[in-house]
């Protein structure tokens, strides 16, 4: 008997393995090709693979362990959590503020993550070759590697961003999408002769760019919506924002009840309801679930003047300037669908690449500027970020028609 009668108890022996999590955070266009990579630098080491539904694959090692790998590319689901990923790394108390904004920015433009669960045991060669050959997946997808402990590491080993405020970096430049700084697609002498253009007008207004930043979306890529469909787009988008300017302005009483006539009125003139985005149709259903959202689609006017403009129904102002709601109203309160299909008529493609282009490189210098604490006097970022939405659902920049899906990569 031991000391109070206890008798010793045998001692635990501790589990063979452990599971293991690391998650690869990219910006892709896809994960098509997160499951061929895997599987190639896992070799080796690999008895079979299989895959368990469409986002999710495992491959089964030599010793019987096994690896899952799960996809995230859905555009709603990554923006919720790079946003959110973001926003926790926000507290972090790096002292180079310079990185720790680059890093949090590079967060946002994440919409490829890639979950890994693996099991590790006490044999370090083992776990070292496997993570070994994650940072191999992370190295050809450009992707960064998150721990449990929330140490965000770049592909090449260096520690980005840590929650307790560590970094390896001194400076670092956010990267958006591949397929926009390294494409497959061929860039043809229309695509440079765009660029020089653009960055001629950069240079003749001050405002700093990317030499080497391609077009985001060559001439061969760009398909623009038929007129019909952009009409109907412009419409939907301009209801929301006459929603948001009524339970903004301080000047009804019952904002829901005003709010619903004018989307009765608008329903009459352009039949929005079989035309509106989710996110739209729920902010109109729904206006007081988040009065944030006033802010968001108050904002939208801008992109309803680049419709417009795409219309050749009006003119952009300078990229400082906030358009007048009251021209835009003055446009489609004074049309209904058929009228305004009838007055349009929607510039040439080279038109509005050249204005999709020029934009792509004002949101860069707006960026840019952010990232280093600084200050573009001859843009407004509010205003470009709006236009460079519209634009690039106008051109369909990676190939999205979704209008909520639209991302604005520079």
């Amino acid at each position: 008997m031991k000391l109070f009668g206890k008798k010793a108890q045998p001692k635990k022996e501790e589990p063979k393995t452990q599971e293991a999590v690391l998650t690869l955070y990219a910006c892709r266009k896809d994960g098509k090709a997160v499951p061929d990579i895997a599987c190639r630098l896992f070799a080796e080491v690999t008895d079979k693979i299989f895959y368990t539904d469409e986002d999710e694959f495992q491959i089964r090692f030599k010793d019987g362990t096994t690896a899952v790998f799960h996809l995230v590319t859905d555009g709603e689901e990554t923006k919720v959590q790079s946003n959110g990923m973001a926003n926790f790394f926000s507290q972090a108390p790096l002292e180079n503020e310079e990185v720790k904004e680059a890093a949090l920015c590079q967060m946002r433009l994440f919409n490829c993550i890639i979950g890994i669960r693996f099991e590790i045991d006490r044999d370090s060669d083992r776990t070292n070759g496997i993570i070994h050959s994650i940072y191999g997946m992370a190295e050809e997808l450009s992707a960064f590697v998150l721990y449990p402990n929330m140490y965000l590491y770049h592909w090449d080993g260096r520690l980005l961003l840590s929650i307790d405020g560590k970094s390896d970096f001194e400076e670092f430049y956010p990267q958006a999408s591949t397929t926009i700084l390294d494409r497959e697609v061929n860039e043809e002498e229309a695509d440079r002769e765009r660029k020089m253009r653009s960055i001629a007008i950069l240079k003749e207004k001050g405002i700093p760019f990317l030499e080497h930043l391609k077009a985001s979306v060559f001439e061969s890529e760009c398909k623009i919506p038929d007129k019909e469909v952009i009409v109907h787009r412009l419409a939907c988008i301009f209801t929301a924002c006459v929603q948001s300017e009524i339970f903004t302005s301080g000047q009804f009483e019952n904002c829901r009840e005003m709010a619903a006539e004018e989307i009765a009125q608008m329903e009459e003139r352009y039949q929005i309801s079989d035309w509106l985005s989710p996110e739209e149709r729920d902010y109109l259903e729904n206006p007081d679930k988040d009065p944030a959202l006033h802010n968001r689609f108050g904002w939208r006017y801008e992109c309803c003047s680049v419709l417009l403009w795409a219309l050749s129904m009006m003119e952009l102002k300078e990229p400082t300037e906030i358009c007048d709601a009251s021209e835009l109203g003055a446009v489609m309160w004074n049309h209904t669908f058929d009228s305004l299909m009838e007055a349009a008529v929607l510039r040439s493609m080279d038109e509005i690449l050249d204005m999709q282009d020029l934009v792509l490189r004002y949101d860069w210098a707006c960026v840019d500027a952010r990232v280093h604490h600084k200050e573009v006097p001859m843009l407004s970022s509010d205003i470009v970020f709006e236009w460079h939405y519209a634009l690039n659902w106008l051109v369909q920049a990676d190939g999205i028609a979704d209008w909520d899906q639209v991302t604005t990569t520079t």
